[in-house]
């Protein structure tokens, strides 16, 4: 899986330090396992099959010697499809990429929530990460950043 060695096992993804212990770190994008994690659930997204697990998404392909692999290409619930940024502005009522700080009283439709280094985030298909803020006795939504 390139220069820094990933090891992987059922939908886990881990990374050697210089001392030999090992961290688990979030699915490399382009990353090739041939075997799906257990309870990976097919779904099709735009007219492509997937399968997901835990936010990861992962698509077959069959190599010239007709072995058949799974390639990340989507992580922490975001899968770019080509066409994911029109829903989720439209549901925050803007035309436009919403600006980092921006706050809404309501959260895309597709948002889902996404825990990463034990924050919580809801991110978008179209990648765009919120956390929630107070306001007064409110809860509203901010785009942030992952820390």
């Amino acid at each position: 899986m390139g220069s820094n060695p990933y090891y992987y096992n059922q939908g886990v993804y881990y990374r050697s330090y210089n001392n030999g212990s090992y961290e688990v770190v979030a699915p490399p994008m382009g990353a090739s396992v041939n075997q799906l994690p257990l309870n990976a659930s097919v779904t099709v997204i735009d007219g492509q099959k997937y399968y997901e697990l835990g936010g990861t998404y992962y698509q077959e392909e069959i190599s010239d010697n007709n072995k058949i692999s799974y390639r990340v290409v989507g992580t922490d619930g975001v899968l770019n499809t080509g066409n994911a940024y029109a829903d989720d502005y439209d549901s925050n009522s803007v035309n436009e990429i919403p600006a980092f700080g921006s706050r809404y009283d309501e959260l895309p439709a597709d948002a889902k929530v996404q825990v990463i280094n034990q924050q919580k985030y809801f991110v978008t298909t179209a990648g765009i990460y919120y956390k929630e803020v107070i306001e007064g006795d409110k809860i509203r939504y901010e785009v942030t950043t992952v820390q």
